[in-house]
């Protein structure tokens, strides 16, 4: 069986984070749907973008190393917060500094979104915007299923699963579809 290698970002720095939570479920409904899944999570607690650091400096290590495990993916999955209506600023910086890198390790890469909030929208409007963030890239952005995990603090049992029955059924439905894509983009 082919291996197939797909990267989860959390948009959340925090240790405690829903999305990071949201990621390491769909790891192992990743690995239930195709036992070949390599999942890694990138992390992008990068520096802040700055033109000049770049000049001065070159590009990070810490962004380079992001770069590299994205670039080796079959697909990618983004799990995010919303932020006063929008996407974290650590999204956004991570953002900035992909695309600093040639190639950009988005381009023609498929991705699926995913969000957890606290509020019971479940993060719809920063889904929007990181789609509209993504535009650059040329990617192959899976447009639905949407999954919105609202009520994100008391979404996941003990063990870290979540617990909602529809919201599995469509987190299922997207990752069959993602897994088929990126599987495909990868031949």
């Amino acid at each position: 069986m082919k291996t197939t290698t797909i990267v989860g970002i959390s948009g959340s720095l925090r240790k405690a984070s829903s999305n990071t939570k949201l990621l390491k479920y769909t790891e192992k409904k990743l690995k239930m749907i195709n036992t070949g899944v390599h999942f890694s999570l990138g992390s992008i607690n990068l520096p802040l973008y700055n033109d000049d650091l770049e000049k001065e400096q070159g590009v990070p290590k810490s962004v380079t190393e992001l770069g590299d495990l994205l670039g080796r993916a079959s697909g990618i999955i983004i799990s995010t917060p919303e932020y006063n209506k929008g996407i974290s600023g650590a999204l956004k910086n991570c953002f900035d500094w992909m695309s600093r890198l040639k190639p950009n390790p988005f381009t023609s890469k498929t991705i699926a979104i995913l969000s957890a909030t606290d509020g019971r929208s479940g993060g719809e409007r920063c889904q929007y915007i990181l789609r509209l963030s993504l535009t650059p890239f040329d990617c192959n952005i899976i447009q639905s299923p949407e999954v919105l995990i609202g009520h994100s603090s008391s979404a996941f049992n003990e063990v870290g699963d979540l617990t909602d029955a529809k919201s599995n059924k469509l987190l299922d439905k997207l990752l069959e579809k993602f897994l088929a894509q990126s599987s495909a983009q990868h031949i």
